[in-house]
């Protein structure tokens, strides 16, 4: 099948998947008459719990995805998607937590095949194409929700309990479309021939104490460790040569990635800062909840739909931005994380929800430009085939790190803080990721000034390697 006809038919189960115009105001509709939880709950219980199965799930899906080739993990975002919207449904209170909570952990975690399924289809010269189609695809479905539901909530067309049923309507259309996605005969590890073993990292402008010299130590590290080869492994049984040649691709892309350092210092903020804005984005409708006026209007919708527009030009203009990261990044991250640990500290003392409602844009929005950038520099200096594992990996960490968070902020075990304190700490957070970024920013300027190099702003006036 043609590569466009498969990034059609991926995109289209991506924006079904993510037209959920229930999203915005699920806060209101647990706390409303129809369900009846108390913030305390959602905020100690729901979010929590969430946020666990969502960290437990992540790993063993992360290594089905590749053993099952991907189509029917797929299936199973849509399918549990589905479920999670009948379960909130038909819940009947508290008890229904769980249930709840796992079944959304696994639609989340599920998402990596939607991910990583267009790499294993398609050639790799359509990559940077289809990347941007089935983001695009994902940014409009979450756009047309926004709208959706603030015109039908505004007009009085639907009301929140409502609205859930078209969500569960646009999972279960979703979840249909992903039986005719064609199924691989191929995955990036364990279903592709043992000798295309392809390790190379991808073409990078950028000198950063040459890859090629990290690539070497890599593989000797790797080779010093395990004692085996290629060779060796192709003598093995069938099973076992495999299991071994998965190991060994696996071990061997993750060893390559993160014995460089441009990699692993990106990875710190891609993890540290995804953890603090997954963070902040659970919890800002308990916020909101808490500066709505009575009767007053709620706007979560067009905020969400304006954010989704913002957000998609931010990361496409930082996109174009040919600068000089290796030298300014940390620079530029530090300064980014300190206006949004601002933000929050004016979002946890103002009872004005539109100012609640601006300082969320734009921290999100600056999350976004610096993802684009954190993630568009990692991939710089990863192979192809790695992508996944890489990104998959840095996501896992987050989220471990947002569980222990969870369970010390937010959770009621330890200090269980009321959603204002919390956002005073997620502000500190953010303020001390600035502060560590500072650091190694000066280290970056300190040294490149001892090599008496030339200090240029713009990528473009680099020597390639």
């Amino acid at each position: 099948m043609n590569w466009t006809r498969i990034s059609l038919l991926l995109c289209v189960f991506g924006f079904v998947k993510e037209f959920r115009p229930s999203e915005p105001f699920v806060v209101e509709y647990l706390t409303g008459p129809w369900k009846n939880f108390t913030e305390e709950q959602v905020y100690q219980d729901l979010v929590p719990l969430y946020t666990y199965y969502y960290s437990v799930t992540l790993l063993p899906i992360l290594l089905l995805t590749d053993f099952l080739r991907y189509k029917p993990i797929i299936i199973l975002c849509g399918l549990s998607g589905t479920c999670s919207y009948i379960a909130i449904v038909l819940s009947k209170g508290v008890q229904d937590v769980q249930i709840i909570s796992f079944l959304l952990g696994v639609f989340m975690s599920s998402e990596v095949a939607y991910f990583s399924y267009i790499y294993a289809k398609v050639s790799k010269l359509h990559y940077q194409e289809v990347t941007s189609h089935t983001r695009m695809a994902l940014l409009l479905g979450r756009f047309t929700a926004g709208i959706t539901s603030q015109l039908t909530v505004s007009t009085n067309l639907l009301d929140y309990h409502q609205l859930n049923y078209v969500s569960l309507l646009a999972l279960g259309i979703a979840t249909i479309w992903s039986f005719f996605l064609p199924p691989l005969g191929q995955s990036v590890y364990l279903h592709r021939p043992i000798g295309s073993v392809s390790n190379e990292p991808a073409p990078s402008k950028i000198d950063i104490g040459s890859p090629n010299q990290t690539e070497r130590s890599s593989d000797q590290l790797f080779n010093l460790q395990q004692g085996t080869s290629l060779n060796n492994i192709e003598k093995e049984p069938s099973l076992a040569k495999k299991i071994k040649h998965v190991y060994y691709l696996l071990w061997k892309d993750f060893l390559l990635a993160y014995s460089n350092s441009y990699v692993l210092k990106w990875s710190l903020w891609w993890t540290l800062s995804t953890c603090g804005f997954m963070q902040v984005i659970n919890y800002v409708q308990v916020l909101w909840q808490s500066s709505f006026e009575e009767a007053a209007k709620v706007y979560n919708g067009a905020v969400e739909a304006a954010l989704t527009i913002m957000g998609a030009l931010a990361s496409f203009g930082v996109g174009k931005l040919k600068l000089n990261w290796p030298i300014i990044g940390e620079g530029t991250s530090s300064i980014i994380a300190l206006i949004q640990g601002i933000l929050l500290f004016i979002a946890a003392q103002t009872h004005n929800i539109w100012i609640s409602y601006t300082a969320y844009v734009i921290f999100s929005v600056a999350y976004q430009a610096m993802i684009t950038v954190a993630s568009s520099e990692i991939a710089k200096h990863l192979s192809e085939d790695s992508y996944g594992l890489i990104f998959g990996m840095n996501t896992l960490v987050a989220l471990l790190e947002q569980s222990l968070l969870t369970f010390l902020i937010s959770g009621s075990q330890v200090f269980g803080l009321a959603v204002r304190p919390q956002y005073v700490v997620y502000g500190c957070y953010f303020v001390v990721l600035s502060v560590i970024f500072m650091i190694m920013a000066v280290h970056t300027l300190v040294k490149h000034r001892r090599s008496n190099k030339q200090f240029n702003l713009w990528e473009s006036r680099l020597s390639t390697p």
